[in-house]
């Protein structure tokens, strides 16, 4: 090849060599972009009176406060954040805020909304609880201790820091950023907590009312040992709080779905000891449950009633039904909605049913271990451990091989053998091989 067109050929080389690595770095930089800083802060809706967009320039030369917040997310997960910023009712005022306001939209700059009530935010005081990891579990599934907390205001961050309570971590990577406290020590407020926030609607709309809490089995009488299941639409920012001696439930009142729905799926080795069945019942009992969650009304207050028949502790007869397929089942006519329903292993031949809702049903006591993958079932003074995806099983310490190994699918359910489980609890099983009923008795 001749020098000039050697040169020529070098030279358009190294040109689309310098094309191509722009436009990768453009491709590289887009999301960050779309991730960026907000810089800027819109105000709008029909609750003010006169809508206005600040600059971050105009947003620091407003008066800055310091805040550290204590914060729970719905994987359940405790973190501190700091942030420094303007007070959020101090930016409404500017708006002009009308005394008909009642929600308040924030959206960031990626989309991602969240629907808050004035009276949440601004009625309702909020706190740091310096003490909400002690407890036994500093993950968000225990209590914490609510002494000591100290008023805090929601504020837009300008500069924050999360996972850490010390303001020199403090940078500019999540603002814009909606921050604010707890009512409670237990309540769930990460999700609240939105980055990269670009507008805040201001809304005259009735907020509309979260749905009451269902409960699985609805009421009646029940046998000993029966395990109460709480339900409502959602099951994720809308908890669940409940109390079993009849008082009228609170934020301060423990709450049933701590894992939120949005994590089913990648917290099943721990959801069933977590989001876990109130029980097991032994005696009469009332169990009253309302739903609470951000940008509604609190649910009605609902109240479901039990008895345990004649006050006996056991000498009633056992009748479970349940359907392959289907989500409905009963316990001695007392009707249940399962979150899975049974199902057939087709290569092993074998019914496959939710080991907690069975294995309770019939007087047992149910464990999970999530490192070693086992479920331990406890009846009397019989104990039988299932590893999931492994035949061998063990019965009072005795090894066995089943033909079915244990399974765990969607909503992060364990299925164990039915015919297996039910035999080695000393009940029966007759199974209707053309209608798919299955019915347990003892």
């Amino acid at each position: 090849m001749p020098t000039r067109a050697k040169r020529s050929f070098f030279g358009f080389t190294i040109a689309l060599l310098s094309i191509l690595l722009l436009a990768a770095s453009i491709c590289l930089a887009s999301p960050n972009e779309v991730l960026a800083a907000s810089d800027a802060l819109e105000i709008t809706g029909d609750g003010v009176e006169k809508p206005l967009v600040l600059s971050l320039d105009q947003l620091r030369q407003m008066e800055q406060h310091q805040y550290v917040y204590s914060c729970i997310n719905t994987w359940p997960t405790k973190k501190w954040y700091v942030g420094e910023g303007v007070k959020l009712h101090e930016l409404l005022n500017q708006a002009g805020i009308r005394d008909e306001a009642t929600l308040l939209r924030f959206t960031s700059a990626d989309g991602y909304t969240v629907t808050i009530t004035v009276k949440e935010l601004f009625e309702d005081k909020r706190y740091r609880f310096p003490n909400f990891k002690t407890g036994g579990d500093a993950d968000g599934h225990s209590p914490g201790n609510p002494s000591g907390k100290v008023e805090v205001e929601p504020i837009v961050g300008l500069i924050s820091v999360e996972g850490s309570d010390n303001p020199k971590y403090m940078n500019d990577l999540n603002s814009l950023l909606l921050m604010l406290g707890q009512r409670t020590v237990t309540e769930q407020t990460g999700n609240l907590f939105v980055k990269y926030l670009s507008k805040i609607e201001v809304l005259t709309t009735p907020p509309e009312k979260w749905d009451a809490p269902q409960a699985n089995p609805v009421g009646g009488t029940v046998p000993p040992g029966t395990m109460v299941a709480l339900s409502n639409i959602h099951s994720d920012d809308d908890k669940i709080h409940y109390t079993i001696d009849g008082s009228i439930p609170t934020m301060n009142s423990p709450i049933y779905n701590w894992i939120a729905s949005r994590w089913w799926t990648a917290r099943a080795d721990v959801l069933g000891n977590i989001n876990r069945p109130i029980g097991p019942i032994t005696e009469n009992v009332t169990i009253k449950a309302v739903t609470i969650g951000p940008g509604k009304l609190d649910s009605d207050v609902v109240t479901f009633e039990y008895r345990i028949a004649d006050g006996s502790s056991g000498s009633l007869p056992l009748m479970i039904k349940l359907a392959i397929g289907a989500k409905a089942a009963s316990v001695n006519d007392t009707p249940y909605i399962l979150e899975a329903e049974p199902f057939i292993n087709a290569e092993a031949g074998r019914t496959l049913v939710p080991v907690r809702f069975v294995g309770e049903a019939l007087g047992a006591k149910v464990g999970w271990n999530p490192e070693s993958r086992q479920v331990t079932i406890t009846y009397g003074d019989k104990v039988i451990i299932l590893t999931i995806d492994s035949n061998q099983v063990q019965v009072n310490g005795e090894k066995q091989t089943i033909d079915c190994a244990p399974e765990i699918l969607p909503p992060g359910r364990t299925f164990v053998p039915l015919r297996f489980i039910s035999e080695t609890l000393e009940a029966e099983v007759v199974y209707d091989p053309n209608g798919g009923q299955i019915t347990i008795t003892r």
